[in-house]
């Protein structure tokens, strides 16, 4: 009697785990190739990200002068070396991030001839 009872109660757990298997046993999973499946930017979305990039050079190129005295500082340098070095080098960038920056704003609908696209000229790509 109390195996007549089992049977009944194990019968239908039998039947949802025969059931659960085979449902399982049809899905597969899916491949994943980052290249099809992460959308490419558009033209529009390089030459905005370029003019974005431009604005960023022109607003905090002044910047590379106190970054240029931080390098200083933390390499030890004397103080003389890191006011007077480090004033010519940190403008030298200024100049060069601002008139970079001025080309990519103004000229963000055309492609850069030395890198081929719409990619940086100058690393780091952005200051902050």
């Amino acid at each position: 009697m109390r195996s007549d009872r089992a049977v009944k109660f194990l019968r239908p757990v039998a039947v949802l785990i025969i059931a659960a298997m085979l449902a399982s046993s049809s899905v597969s999973a899916q491949s994943y190739d980052p290249d099809q499946d992460i959308p490419h930017p558009t033209i529009l979305q390089k030459r905005l990200e370029k003019m974005g990039r431009g604005l960023s050079n022109i607003l905090f190129s002044i910047t590379e002068i106190p970054f240029a005295w931080d390098r200083g500082i933390r390499h030890g340098q004397p103080l003389t070396k890191i006011v007077t070095h480090g004033t010519i080098v940190g403008t030298t960038k200024f100049f060069m991030r601002l008139g970079i920056g001025v080309y990519e704003f103004f000229g963000f609908y055309t492609e850069n001839p030395k890198t081929g696209g719409y990619d940086p000229m100058i690393e780091p790509e952005y200051l902050f």
